[in-house]
């Protein structure tokens, strides 16, 4: 943390916002919260991933290697996307 290695991307902004419906299926977009770790080679890479504001038993924090970590940097990725396409 020191060193200023730590990064933390807040999707807050996608918090409550409305969704539509595809073929009549709801649809979903996840407000999530990911720390970065800036590598020596000068990469940012994800360290943990919760996909919601609110921390508790129902928001758990995914590492990497663990039970769902690639869909939850699926869940982030498109967080980015949509909060790229809202404010851009």
């Amino acid at each position: 943390v020191q060193a200023g290695r730590l990064f933390l991307a807040d999707y807050a902004m996608l918090e409550g916002l409305p969704t539509g419906t595809i073929g009549g299926h709801p649809q979903f977009v996840a407000a999530p919260l990911c720390l970065l770790w800036l590598g020596p080679r000068g990469r940012l890479l994800p360290v943990a991933i919760q996909l919601s504001q609110h921390p508790g038993p129902g928001s758990p924090v995914f590492l990497p290697g663990g039970r769902g970590w690639a869909l939850a940097k699926l869940w982030v990725r498109s967080a980015h996307f949509v909060l790229h396409e809202m404010v851009t």
